[in-house]
């Protein structure tokens, strides 16, 4: 029997807001492959790479970016919305898609989506929110929850989890 989630990416605008909407089902999912164990691994080595990912990004990157783009540097970076559950979720959920590509997630509800090609979409969109200076979102902390994903995925895939 094939399993499916629902997965509203409205709340993907808010930020850190969907942890509560959308990562029950992803918990549920890896914790039961996984353990309890590996998933509070996952949860919190995501949250601290996406962590990292948004230091680095607000000391290297967008000090950079100083002539291109003023709006970004007109916050304080403690402002920008970036420490908290986003990388964690992102790890999770992505860790879920990588390892089941193929199954079904019913994107706002309505259109059923290979897994896949949501993942694909929600990296291209955090990349697309680092390029675009979204000073709403942290485009840096989700990219890093799934860097943290992909270093699971592969950890998995070897056999060492």
């Amino acid at each position: 029997m094939e399993e499916c989630v629902i997965l509203d990416l409205h709340s993907q605008k808010i930020g850190t807001s969907d942890a509560l909407g959308n990562i029950p089902t992803f918990l549920s999912m890896i914790g039961r492959y996984f353990g309890p164990e590996f998933l509070l691994k996952l949860y919190l080595s995501g949250a601290v790479a996406g962590s990292v990912f948004y230091l680095v990004y607000h000391a290297f990157i967008v000090p950079s970016l100083q002539t291109q783009r003023r709006q970004v540097l007109s916050m304080h970076p403690s402002q920008t919305p970036g420490l908290g559950a986003s990388g964690a979720v992102n790890a999770v959920m992505l860790l879920d898609i990588f390892l089941f590509p193929t199954k079904i997630i019913y994107f706002n509800f309505v259109i059923p989506v290979p897994a896949i090609l949501l993942g694909i979409f929600i990296i291209g969109k955090d990349v697309v929110r680092i390029l675009e200076g979204d000073t709403q979102v942290s485009g840096s902390a989700h990219l890093g929850g799934a860097a943290m994903a992909a270093i699971a995925w592969a950890r998995v895939r070897r056999g060492r989890f």
